[in-house]
């Protein structure tokens, strides 16, 4: 998954150990170092990448070990080349043969719909019908499988609602999930699901722990098996990412020889890069790239097929090393694989501008209409807006903010409050969107951490301070966490702990629960708390000041830990 953090301690800890109810952090600088490596800001671009299952993943592949990835990566331009010339012969000529064999079963997948929809031939449907099956592909974690249940929720409703009714084009869906050692996540029974090995721990380290290659891999892998092919009930298939929202029914797009992508601004290839394209395809250059990505990609699976083992191999070699991060920009290396192997292979993309959208707060006065007007919401940007409906600005969370990064280790609370007034169409059409699914889907597990408002969390400006009587209060005090003494609400801001520096400040009021002494409310709608920010875990304090000494409750956002405070001394008077 391609992440970006803009500020590293206003996130809750994802995977990983949390700070002890009692004690210092458990976390050593390898594994810390591990848990902030994904969530590195990129300067203008964020890329996040993403019927119950039969029992298949014990007949899946091996994955390859790391000695094996490591030769795959090496591979000489000569062996490309001879290899690529009968490719290019045969995709030209439209495809190998042998795709996958079509089901005359209906939908692969669960859903409500009970309509005859079906990947092949249906009687009165016209005969320029093209099916196709969706490939959602997903790593087996929590960040990653609520975005997949938002995604399958929406691929459900828009099929239902296509006016062709049961000769729509959108028929099959599989959730492509790489886990450790191909084992089934749990979500099977909900979401129609294969699973396939990951890449070893060894290998994503070894490529600057660089998650997004296991979509190549196991794109691979699913190609090359053919129990796992028997789950594709088409011949055409739409490749899909986790943060995707369908918005309105897709027609087939593609056609044996030419497939569809979205085209993307910052995949423009340029001359200054043909000495990395040419690395690993001798003859090509710049000129020959389409600025397209693996995803959305609507493709023939013979083509699919032909290009998968090139777009691992390159994306490989991409990230080996720091060589192409000069001219190609490391997060999006495998969507360069991508591109480059195609074009070896003499593909050429239709490119669809209005596959999908990426909007933001900034993104202007969008029309209401918008859905309908492209196909696909990519929530890769965070929302962000002030509580009176203006954009927070560059590289800034919002006071009102929807953003996925904020959901590593936690699912988004149902009923998400709407943005202001003041908004773009595109804020209220997403929050509504996840919140139809976190409603529509019976067992969407209760959430522990906040909604749409009190994630900015940054340093008390003066005018704030001068107008928060309990900031002012609680400024240069000093306090106990836990029976740990070294706890300190410093000026401007700073939070002196025994386990490192932090952030203190306001927290933003969402709408009601302000009276609600639970722990749960102290999280989502806290209208007299302050935060408390260190060893990358975000906390919501709340202050008993008729108790002698004085006392806090911490409550932690993600799994509403509770630690107590007392006071030891220092602090401005009394409101």
């Amino acid at each position: 998954e391609r992440h970006s953090r803009r500020h590293l301690n206003t996130r809750p800890l994802g995977r990983g150990r949390r700070l002890s109810a009692d004690g210092p952090p458990m976390l050593s600088k390898r594994n810390l170092s591990l848990l902030l490596l994904p969530f590195a800001g990129v300067p203008l671009f964020q890329w996040a990448r993403s019927m119950p299952q039969a029992d298949l993943h014990d007949n899946s592949p091996h994955a390859p070990d790391a000695a094996t990835l490591a030769l795959i990566a090496a591979r000489t331009r000569a062996t490309n080349a001879a290899a690529g010339r009968a490719d290019v012969a045969k995709v030209k000529a439209g495809g190998v043969s042998g795709g996958a064999s079509s089901s005359s079963g209906g939908s692969s997948g669960g859903g409500s719909s009970g309509r005859n929809i079906s990947g092949v031939a249906v009687q009165g449907c016209p005969a320029s019908r093209k099916p196709f099956h969706v490939v959602l592909t997903a790593t087996a974690d929590n960040y990653q499988s609520w975005q997949c249940r938002i995604m399958y929720h929406h691929w459900q409703r828009v099929r239902d609602s296509d006016p062709a009714g049961r000769c729509t084009e959108l028929t099959g869906f599989t959730r492509l999930v790489a886990s450790e050692g191909g084992k089934p996540d749990g979500l099977e029974g909900e979401i129609p699901s294969v699973f396939v090995p990951q890449l070893p721990a060894s290998v994503i380290e070894s490529h600057f722990h660089f998650g997004v290659l296991n979509r190549p891999e196991s794109v691979r892998q699913l190609l090359a098996s053919p129990a796992l092919l028997r789950q594709i009930t088409s011949d055409f298939v739409l490749v899909l990412e986790t943060d995707h929202v369908l918005m309105q029914p897709i027609p087939n797009l593609a056609t044996r020889t030419t497939p569809a992508a979205f085209t993307f601004g910052y995949m423009h290839a340029h001359a200054s890069q043909d000495w990395v394209i040419q690395r690993y395809w001798p003859e090509g250059s710049s000129a020959s790239l389409d600025p397209v990505g693996p995803s959305p990609l609507l493709i023939h699976l013979d083509q699919l097929r032909a290009i998968a083992p090139r777009w691992l191999n390159f994306s490989l070699g991409l990230r080996s090393n720091a060589d192409a991060e000069r001219v190609m920009q490391g997060w999006v290396q495998e969507m360069w694989g991508y591109s480059i192997a195609a074009a070896s292979l003499g593909v050429k993309h239709r490119l669809v501008r209005n596959f999908q959208v990426e909007y933001g707060a900034s993104a202007g006065r969008i029309p209401p209409e918008f859905p309908t007007l492209s196909y696909i919401f990519h929530y890769t940007y965070g929302i962000e807006y002030t509580l009176q409906g203006r954009p927070q600005g560059v590289m800034q969370i919002g006071e009102w903010s929807l953003d996925k990064r904020h959901y590593g280790a936690d699912h988004p609370p149902r009923g998400l409050q709407l943005p202001p007034d003041g908004a773009n169409a595109a804020a209220f059409w997403l929050t509504r969107a996840w919140n139809e699914a976190s409603a529509g889907i019976p067992a969407w597990p209760d959430s522990h951490s906040m909604g749409t408002v009190g994630w900015r969390r940054n340093k008390p400006t003066a005018d704030e301070l001068a107008a928060s009587p309990l900031a002012r209060r609680v400024e240069g005090s000093r306090w106990s966490w836990s029976g740990v003494a070294g706890f300190e609400f410093a000026r401007g801001g700073e939070l002196v702990t025994p386990w490192g520096k932090g952030v203190w400040g306001l927290v933003s009021k969402a709408a009601g629960g302000a009276d609600d002494p639970s722990k749960d409310a102290q999280v989502k709608a806290c209208a007299d708390c302050l935060f408390a920010d260190f060893a990358n875990a975000n906390h919501n304090v709340r202050f008993s000041w008729d108790a002698d000494p004085p006392t806090f409750r911490s409550v932690r956002v993600g799994d509403l830990q509770e630690v107590a405070g007392k006071w030891l001394g220092g602090g401005g008077p009394a409101a």
